[in-house]
């Protein structure tokens, strides 16, 4: 089998497997800093091998439809709650 990274073949001394993927042990590494990986301490992201330091933040991404959905229901979830509790007696 050759090596996800390099290309070249791997043999069974000097092979990691990981997330289904042959790699060498010395091409094993972060692809932001080259950082050594191992197999408890690696992160993949869209087929690249990261370390915990380097691996991508994920951001949700909200469109100007989604927001005013977003602000205009808890506004009215607020506005509801305030006239319940001005209509309700104790």
């Amino acid at each position: 089998m050759d090596c996800v990274i390099c290309t070249h073949k791997v043999f069974v001394t000097e092979r990691i497997d990981a997330n289904g993927r042959p790699y060498h042990k010395t091409c094993f590494k972060c692809s932001e800093k080259g950082c050594r990986l191992t197999l408890v301490n690696f992160h993949s992201h869209e087929g690249r091998l990261y370390c915990q330091k380097h691996v991508p933040k994920l951001q949700a991404i909200i469109s100007p439809l989604n927001r005013r959905r977003l602000v205009h229901s808890s506004s009215t979830s607020s506005s509801n709650l305030s006239s319940e509790g001005s209509t309700s007696s104790f």
